[in-house]
């Protein structure tokens, strides 16, 4: 079989090469020349794009974009001496880096890190210029980077890094698809100082126990935890918080 190929090949090859023995054929040729056979090998043809190519653009990282966050800050209504001294004091360290600092966290769970999907963290980034604002409420904003698949925000983290607790009324989330996400806190944030972990706050979205989010599971767990405490050492209130106590500042919620 591959010889009658071979002579097919050989005879196909011979008229293509010479296809008629007249006189506009310019190659004087005789009868007798042997046949010759010209084999030609035919490239492999290639994807277009290449097997690495697409690995590269599959393991390419998802796109980042912002989201703002505004703080609503309740103030005091009157404040002395010292107050007003802690609060240039912390005004000036928000400008050297000791900030407030935000972290977001999302519903879902990473499967890569089996961790809750969060932010970069975020500072407030205009508390220095407002902090001789008089009124009753001051809003805040941060900046919050996130990838593209996030999903939906439900919990918040916020560090004070100030010498000062401040009481933070709510927070809320807007730069999403979804919509703004409203965050009701209503708590005071202690300074580092006082409380060395991040207050953890949640959405406005209530779950069952049984229904929770597997991004919020853990969060939930530690929250929790941070509530009842471990049973050793003495619950102790702020120093702000005392005074406010003391002084009649403060509702009979609030002192609990």
């Amino acid at each position: 079989m591959a010889l009658v190929k071979e002579i097919m090949g050989c005879s196909m090859m011979e008229k293509s090469l010479f296809p008629l023995s007249n006189t506009r054929n310019p190659i004087n040729r005789s009868h007798n020349q042997p046949c010759v056979s010209i084999r030609t090998r035919i490239p492999a043809v290639k994807a277009a794009i290449s097997e690495d190519l697409a690995k590269l653009v599959k393991a390419e990282k998802a796109v980042t974009f912002k989201v703002r966050a505004v703080l609503t800050v309740r103030n005091k209504y009157q404040e002395d001496f010292k107050d007003t001294l802690v609060k240039k004091i912390d005004a000036f360290a928000d400008q050297i880096g000791w900030n407030v600092v935000l972290e977001l966290y999302s519903i879902d769970f990473d499967p890569k890190t089996r961790a809750p999907k969060k932010s970069k963290e975020a500072v407030l980034k205009d508390w220095s210029q407002k902090s001789n604002l008089k009124s009753e409420k001051v809003n805040y904003t941060s900046d919050i980077l996130v990838d593209s698949d996030f999903g939906i925000p439900g919990a918040i983290t916020i560090t004070n890094k100030h010498q000062k607790e401040f009481y933070l009324e709510s927070i809320t989330i807007e730069g999403f698809a979804s919509g703004p996400v409203y965050f009701p806190c209503n708590s005071w944030v202690q300074s580092t100082n006082d409380h060395p972990h991040p207050r953890i706050f949640f959405s406005n979205q209530p779950y069952l126990p049984d229904q929770t989010p597997a991004g919020l599971k853990l969060l939930r767990e530690k929250e929790l935890k941070d509530l009842r405490g471990d049973g050793k050492g003495v619950r102790k209130l702020g120093g702000q918080k005392i005074l406010e106590i003391l002084t009649g500042e403060t509702t009979l919620l609030d002192r609990y």
